[in-house]
């Protein structure tokens, strides 16, 4: 099975199959976050999962290639390509894990909006999402992704609140009440629908905080939010 471009490999030192995320770095759609994700996927393989960084297609590149771009990761993820690459992956334990326009595309993976029947990732981590292409706070990763034109029709099916279903797995979110380039009521739009179709999910809105934080090591109060997603993944039963 031929490795799907644009990934790079943070592995735990943890023996046995493991819980694996797929982490879909921001940058509007235009240009990739991949200090901070890269930060992220090695805490990851810290707690003992193993981190895999996805390079998507950004700008000019339009949806839907980025969408198949995370589809053709998580189906190599969960074929068991990885072995060839030294990564014991327990397969029934594959989540996805976006930051800002990052968290839409994970968004975009968790609600199947490539196609409703196919395989799902187990549990989903979103920070600061950009969730709506209807009412973004800057229109710059909806342009990114859907062009100067795109119609009302392509912008709603593209808003993730409206594309949950009962199939969306488990959902942990977290962003802060300050932050002016994605803000909060995205976040909180996403909740209340995985919250109506009665999806597993937990929010935190952290009072403080600059947008693409990432882990936010540096941060005080917010910076706990890996320990809580920890023990989240824990309650989950996604990590030992």
């Amino acid at each position: 099975m031929r490795m799907p471009d644009g990934l790079t490999f943070r592995p735990t030192t943890e023996p046995g199959p493991r819980p694996t995320v797929l982490v879909l770095p921001g940058g509007g759609y235009e240009e990739y976050g991949r200090p901070s994700s890269e930060l992220l996927a090695e805490w990851f393989a810290s707690i003992g999962v193993h981190g895999v960084v996805l390079r998507y297609p950004v700008a000019p590149h339009r949806h839907p290639e980025p969408v198949l771009a995370a589809r053709a990761a998580f189906s190599w993820l969960r074929g068991g390509g990885a072995a060839e690459h030294g990564l014991d992956v327990d397969t029934d334990r594959i989540g996805v894990v976006g930051s800002s326009a990052g968290g839409h595309l994970a968004a975009c993976l968790a609600n199947g909006i490539d196609d409703p029947a196919a395989d799902r990732p187990a549990f989903c981590i979103l920070s600061y999402p950009v969730i709506s292409m209807e009412h973004p706070t800057r229109p710059r990763p909806m342009v990114n992704l859907l062009g100067e034109d795109a119609s009302w029709q392509l912008r709603r099916a593209l808003s993730m609140e409206t594309r949950v279903d009962a199939r969306t797995p488990p959902t942990f979110v977290w962003t802060t009440a300050d932050d002016r380039v994605v803000r909060a009521s995205n976040a909180l739009t996403y909740v209340d629908a995985l919250v109506r179709m009665e999806v597993d999910v937990e929010c935190h809105v952290f009072p403080h905080g600059r947008h693409g934080l990432g882990t936010a090591v540096r941060e005080p109060h917010t910076g706990q939010w890996t320990r809580l997603a920890e023990n989240w993944l824990r309650y989950q039963r996604m990590l030992d």
